[in-house]
């Protein structure tokens, strides 16, 4: 016998065992996997940074500090933050806390900001980050409500009046929205949010005395296309918010997975000029503290700017490279995809015309998911566009930082799919 929400928590999938991926030459009929947003074309420069790197003294093999983020580290990623995000004021290393990875953190902040079970809810726009529905409601009690703007471009200022009517429309229902999260740049889409629409989207907050928070795990994951058609990423840190909100409602998400190829380092932290909300995160912390002797890696990492300077220009360099080779396969494929957006490791495809409805009555949703089980059959795993609240049927996040090998082989396995008759 357990518990009615554990018994909710067994219907949860999570990855556990081997993983069976695909190599060319040991495992050619392993699984392609275009699922985790994991940058695998760095990944041999953060190991070898790492295994180099790895002399630890003993005080690391004990508490230390505690749960919060060591001062070095801290310190550090403050350093960090104010050269790349280029913040209107400072960030401090006391806004500065540590967890085991921003998933966590995506929790804490609903924890934070909401209390449970009481139709208090976290605004989201769609489509938006799948796994948000897992971070955010599965231990808190806290419901998420999606926005929809429809045929306005939501990266544009006029998605603000989206947001509005959402607000109003869940106000309508009984449902207090007390947060809006934004990922920036924005996960699936690769795009950023320009300047004014931050600055639009800081002021509707503002007016409505709910936190803004931000997800910038991806921002200096942004690189230059080869068509032009580039964007440039802006911090909401970056943003005077003199006259436009209280700099203690808006709040920054970080960590070392998505820039840094650091997934297993389990590093995030958040930003924030809150007092109180600081000292509730590291309360929590106790349950979620990163590893001490990750915390040093990373905080050597940091300390060395040149090396960063030089990794992410290669990083940079590859996403590109590598975006406009997955461009090109899904092309000849005849799959068509999201053009615009140049930050993130994905792009969001579209196969509305390859979904077999037929199947299902014309349900579109049934059939995304029946396409999602013969791509797994045919050893190759994609996120849907459901999960990530899709507007309409048939959208699949393609990640596309994977060795060129694997690509052509679950371009082509994908295609395989789509042609079967």
């Amino acid at each position: 016998m357990i518990s009615r929400r554990a018994t909710e928590w067994t219907k949860v999938s999570f990855n556990h065992g081997a993983q069976n991926a695909y190599d060319p030459a040991t495992n050619p009929n392993g699984i392609v996997s275009f699922a985790n947003a994991e940058n695998w074309l760095v990944i041999e420069d953060i190991t070898d940074f790492i295994n180099t790197h790895n002399q630890f003294d003993k005080l690391l093999s004990v508490y230390g500090e505690g749960f919060t983020g060591t001062r070095r580290l801290r310190s550090a990623m403050a350093n960090h933050l104010n050269k790349h995000l280029k913040p209107v004021q400072d960030i401090d290393p006391e806004q500065i806390t540590f967890g085991a990875g921003v998933t966590s953190l995506n929790e804490v902040c609903a924890l934070i900001t909401c209390n449970p079970d009481s139709q208090e809810s976290i605004m989201l726009g769609r489509p938006v980050y799948g796994a948000f529905a897992f971070d955010l409601t599965m231990r808190t009690g806290v419901t998420l409500e999606y926005v929809d703007v429809g045929d306005t471009d939501q990266f544009s200022p006029d998605c603000v009046a989206g947001y509005e009517a959402g607000f109003e429309a869940a106000k309508a229902r009984g449902v207090s929205i007390k947060a809006l999260i934004l990922c920036n740049p924005h996960n699936p889409l690769g795009q950023c949010y320009p300047r004014e629409t931050l600055e639009g989207l800081m002021r509707f907050c503002a007016a409505k005395k709910i936190h803004l928070i931000s997800d910038e795990i991806y921002a200096l994951s942004v690189y230059k296309r080869r068509d032009g058609l580039s964007e440039e990423f802006t911090s909401v840190r970056a943003i005077d918010p003199t006259g436009i909100i209280d700099p203690s409602l808006v709040h920054v998400l970080y960590g070392m997975s998505k820039d840094f190829s650091g997934a297993g380092m389990r590093l995030g932290c958040v930003v924030s000029q809150n007092a109180d909300f600081t000292k509730a995160t590291r309360a929590t912390c106790r349950f979620n503290s990163p590893s001490q002797f990750s915390m040093d890696l990373a905080a050597k990492l940091l300390e060395d700017q040149d090396y960063v300077a030089k990794f992410l220009d290669k990083s940079q360099g590859l996403l590109s490279q590598s975006r406009s080779l997955a461009e090109e396969l899904l092309t000849e494929a005849g799959i068509q995809f999201h053009q615009r957006g140049n930050a993130g490791f994905f792009l969001w495809l579209d196969m509305a015309p390859y979904l077999p409805t037929n199947e299902t009555d014309g349900d579109g949703w049934a059939a995304e998911r029946l396409l999602s089980r013969r791509f797994a059959e045919a050893g190759v795993m994609m996120s849907a566009g459901e999960p990530y609240k899709a507007p309409s049927p048939g959208k699949f996040r393609f990640v596309f930082c994977i060795k060129e090998d694997a690509m052509r082989e679950g371009v082509r396995r994908i295609s395989q799919v789509l042609t079967q008759k």
